[in-house]
């Protein structure tokens, strides 16, 4: 899966996973990985396990924080934290 694919499905599935981030499941909140449709998961999961970036590390840092009630993610606020992947996802879309 190429990159460009990968993020048509991931960012739509992202911005659900970021609207319900209040919903917390006993220390989880659904990420991203939650909001992908059934056609579409494993080959999403498999980009995942096989590709990394920066962006990607800091959903992932923002979703393991929120799911343990931290107020903050390396000394940035958390409502900061998700303001700036909000910015990358308007970025990634163009």
């Amino acid at each position: 899966m190429r990159s460009h694919d990968f993020y048509k499905i991931y960012l739509p599935a992202l911005e659900k996973a970021l609207q319900n981030d209040e919903v917390n499941e006993g220390f989880y909140v659904k990420g991203p990985e939650d909001y992908i449709n059934q056609e579409s998961i494993e080959e999403a999961t498999r980009y995942l396990e096989e590709n990394e970036d920066e962006f990607l590390e800091k959903v992932a840092y923002y979703f393991d924080a929120k799911s343990h009630n931290f107020p903050s993610i390396q000394g940035v606020d958390i409502e900061v934290y998700k303001e700036q992947i909000k910015s990358c996802i308007s970025k990634l879309k163009y």
